[in-house]
Order: structure tokens, then sequence, then C-alpha cells
């Protein structure tokens, strides 16, 4: 065997590698998504980042939607009204509730 085709051989043996570690993270990050779908009791309806560490969460608890902050130290439930109510009043309570309070 000459030098060049051990080269090619290597070559092609670290493709296929990369190959299979790039098909691989696809699978599991479909499969992640795949789990959070399935619904449950908890479900993350939309999020707001306000800084490196700070967000806003929706989060739906059954029949019932849950407005949190979130940053490093602490997480702190805003308000919470049900899933009927609507969404400006619910931004209006969590206007009100959230004058008082900081992050």
């Amino acid at each position: 065997m000459d030098p060049a085709s051990n080269i090619w051989q290597v070559a092609l043996a670290l493709l296929a590698i990369v190959g299979v570690i790039v098909a691989l993270g696809f699978v599991a990050r479909r499969l992640q998504a795949g789990r959070g779908a399935q619904g449950g009791l908890l479900k993350v309806l939309d999020t707001t980042y306000l800084g490196p560490k700070e967000r806003l969460m929706l989060v739906q608890v059954r029949d019932q939607h849950v407005l949190v902050a979130m940053n490093a130290q602490c997480i702190t439930k805003l308000t919470e009204y049900q899933v009927e109510e609507g969404f400006s009043s619910a931004m209006e309570h969590a206007t009100a509730a959230a004058q008082g309070r900081a992050l």
C-alpha cells in the first residue's frame, strides 16, 4: 500500500465518524423536542429574555396560566389566571403585581 491511499482511508474514516456524530446530534434534538410536545401537566407557552440571566416565562399548569420571573438567584410568581381569562387581563394583573417587585 502506498502512503497516498492510507491518507485517503484515514480521511474517509474521519469523515464517516463526523457524519455519524452529526446525525446522532440531529436525532437527539428531534427526540427532545418531541418529548415536550407529548403533553403533561406543565407547558412553557412563551419566554422573553430580559438579560443574560433574567427572563419572563408564561407557563400553563392544567387550566391556569402562570407568569413567572426568573433570574440566577430565584423564581418569582408574578401573576396567575384562568385560561379563559384572556391575555390582556393577565398583562394588567402582571403589571400591577410587578410594580412593587424587582427581578
